[in-house]
């Protein structure tokens, strides 16, 4: 049974930028994850950490994917333990229990 993911993508990072819707689905695709979202945040989102969390939590998804760890803020530690983060060139895995469909 696939995975359901989320998508990321950080306007602070990539301002815009189709390339990195692209790059998402393409990593979705690539890993045999289902996207079911995808979370736009910026300079002036409030609790970033938390929203990322919760927006997982909504659509059921153990993994967020977005085009570069920068993406993830200063956080990305945080947010892994819930879900497993991964970019082109990195994939860290979740080091909590937490199961997305309780």
């Amino acid at each position: 049974m696939p995975s359901n993911a989320i998508g990321l993508i950080n306007l602070e990072h990539s301002p815009a930028d189709p390339a990195a819707h692209l790059l998402i689905t393409t990593l979705v695709r690539h890993h045999g994850f289902t996207l079911t979202h995808t979370l736009t945040v910026d300079a002036h989102t409030y609790m970033p950490t938390a929203l990322i969390v919760a927006t997982a939590h909504k659509h059921h998804a153990a993994i967020i994917v977005a085009p570069t760890l920068a993406h993830f803020g200063p956080s990305p530690k945080a947010l892994a333990l819930t879900c497993t983060l991964i970019v082109p060139t990195l994939t860290i895995p979740a080091a909590g229990s937490w199961n997305p469909h309780h």
